[in-house]
């Protein structure tokens, strides 16, 4: 199903747009946006783009002689209805380099509300992000490096670094296939809520929720409970469940007894490399497949997802924590954290979601669970399921008791047991790894091998944030997807590399096969394909090279990024770079 939500009328209205404002040169700048000959969803010959019209066989990058002219940004804002935006760091306001001066009443506020986030969304800035480490943090407030704003502002710099320098307002379908269009055919680098009750496909049949791109995970959960109803999102309340987290797997605290987000796609708008619009549910089976965990920004943009809902539920949680104290012993807390990951199988067999975190501050060991999420559960049975591991702690000495409540409904439910937490600190970078059930089978080695590697971590200063939870097949409404803990560390390269080699090495050895988590994962993990996809990565491949021939669409770690590398300034592994040609790739290759 093709459909091409640019119409004539629009292409025509478009057209004389472009020759009022540039005269007989409006052909050229039309042929900015014009739609690829290729139609991607039917076969073609096409070979794989692999050369870059900027120097070096990269992206062409702001002062190259490829880069858009002023004209043709004009005409790209002109095209979009005014919609262009060439946008600033946030925190430029603490630099003078950006401003001619630092405005330090501005300033101090972006500052103290740095790492909030529902603050962060409040601004609606099209380029921060929640992770500023993957950016670069080439403009961060003073804040973030334990200083005033006078006193890092002397001789220090705010730069654009990674992030993009023009960017389109999209509000229509139309508007983002302009955009495609014009990003393809210059080779530059591209970095509504309504409900179905009667939904019905080849694989399901019932009540069905269509969101847009950018709606974000709290408000589709207050929309749909209003109809009795409740849907997968993320344990964040501003991620947007039509974005990367559905197509990176998605885990959701309602996993433990539905499965995961990917799961529950019944269909996709997306714009495909060659400007035009498929939807793929019943269609384009492979582009479907593949859009169910490739981890977004690989096949194309997609505007809006069609997904399962379910009947809302009860549900029953409890929030606790225990940790070392004038009483309790550093080796009583890691007896205690090893039965905790003893009832790892049973929580899971209980469909439980629980939610922990785990830090080492200053020698002392605290584990904080927030919450352990019992879906579908009264507060009797809820409290059956955990008493036997509070009665094993409390064999050991430690006395923990949970704070329980019951909710009628999974939204009052989430509203009442996460917190919102913080943006992540910029000197903090993650990692996750998938552990299989048999690594938490007690009384087996290879138990105390897991258990012993998880606790060296935190004796070297890290900090653990893990989910317990087996979101299964079975739990899935739709089982033919394509999608297979933290911690803190100082930001040099040597330590980075260290922490990717290291203490994740030895979790990759303790599990193998297990993966890791793509929305949560390492930028530098080793062989990323098979961790992220497994076997079914050379079909991934394929669809890409099939839907995107030209290779507009690029992520990290995305399917087929193995052929580029960003050549960063700054030596970090982030963004602030050009994009190029790998000359040098390394290929997916199955593990063992």
């Amino acid at each position: 199903m093709r459909l091409l939500h640019l119409t004539a009328d629009e292409v025509k209205a478009i057209q004389k747009k472009l020759s009022r404002t540039f005269g007989r040169k409006w052909s050229h700048y039309w042929n900015l946006f014009s739609f690829s000959p290729i139609d991607v969803t039917q076969d073609h010959n096409t070979p794989v783009n692999y050369t870059l019209t900027g120097p070096d066989n990269c992206k062409p990058f702001p002062g190259d002689a490829a880069w858009p002219s002023l004209w043709e940004w004009q005409a790209l804002n002109l095209v979009t209805g005014g919609a262009l935006i060439k946008p600033v760091p946030q925190a430029h306001v603490c630099y003078s380099n950006s401003t001619g001066s630092v405005d330090e009443t501005v300033s101090q506020a972006v500052s103290e509300n740095w790492q909030v986030q529902y603050w962060q969304k409040s601004q609606d800035d099209p380029i921060e992000m929640l992770s500023p480490l993957y950016q670069g943090m080439s403009c961060q407030p003073p804040s973030e490096f334990n200083s005033t704003v006078g006193a890092f502002d002397n001789g220090a710099l705010c730069t654009q670094g990674g992030y993009p320098s023009h960017v389109v307002d999209v509000r229509t379908v139309a508007q983002m296939q302009l955009t495609i269009n014009f990003a393809r055919n210059k080779g530059i680098r591209l970095v509504e809520v309504a409900l179905v009750k009667h939904y019905k496909s080849a694989n399901y049949s019932g009540p069905a929720f269509k969101a847009g791109a950018g709606i974000q995970g709290f408000e589709i959960y207050k929309a749909i409970s209003s109809y009795g109803l409740t849907a997968l999102g993320g344990g964040c309340p501003t991620v947007s469940p039509t974005g990367g987290w559905i197509m990176g797997g998605g885990h959701a605290p309602a996993s433990g007894i539905w499965g995961m987000g990917a799961d529950h796609a019944l269909a996709f708008e997306v714009v495909t490399a060659d400007g035009l619009v498929t939807t793929s549910s019943d269609h384009n089976l492979d582009l479907f497949w593949a859009l169910r965990g490739d981890g977004g920004l690989t096949f194309g943009v997609v505007s809006s997802v069609l997904f399962h809902v379910h009947e809302d539920v009860p549900v029953t949680s409890a929030s606790w924590s225990f940790g070392t104290s004038s009483n309790t012993t550093k080796e009583a807390v890691y007896a205690g954290l090893k039965s905790w990951f003893a009832f790892f199988p049973r929580g899971a067999d209980n469909e439980i979601y629980a939610y922990f975190n785990i830090f080492n501050v200053d020698g002392s060991i605290t584990l904080t669970m927030a919450p352990f999420f019992a879906m579908n559960k009264t507060l009797t049975q809820a409290q059956e399921i955990l008493q036997p591991w509070l009665d094993d702690m409390k064999s050991l000495g430690i006395f923990v008791e949970p704070e329980w409540q019951s909710f009628d409904g999974f939204y009052t439910a989430y509203n009442g047991s996460f917190a919102v937490e913080d943006v992540i600190n910029s000197g903090v970078v993650t990692a996750s790894r998938l552990f299989p059930r048999e690594n938490f089978m007690n009384g087996t080695q290879l138990f105390d091998d897991t258990f012993d590697s998880i606790t060296n971590n935190l004796d070297a200063g890290m900090a653990v944030i893990g989910y317990n939870m087996a979101p299964t097949l079975e739990r899935g409404g739709y089982q033919n997807t394509s999608t297979n803990m933290s911690m803190p560390a100082e930001y040099l390269v040597e330590q980075r590399r260290n922490f990717t080699n290291g203490p994740m090495q030895r979790w990759r050895e303790l599990t193998p096969g297990g993966g890791a988590y793509l929305n949560e994962a390492d930028r530098m993990e080793p062989n990323f394909q098979y961790s992220f996809w497994g076997t079914k990565y050379p079909s991934l491949l394929k669809v890409k090279q099939r839907y995107d021939p030209f290779n507009l669409f690029y992520a990290t770690t995305g399917v087929g990024s193995e052929f580029f590398e960003v050549r960063s300034i700054d030596n970090y592994p982030d963004e602030n770079g050009r994009l190029c040609v790998n000359p040098d790739p390394i290929l997916y290759y199955p593990e063992s």
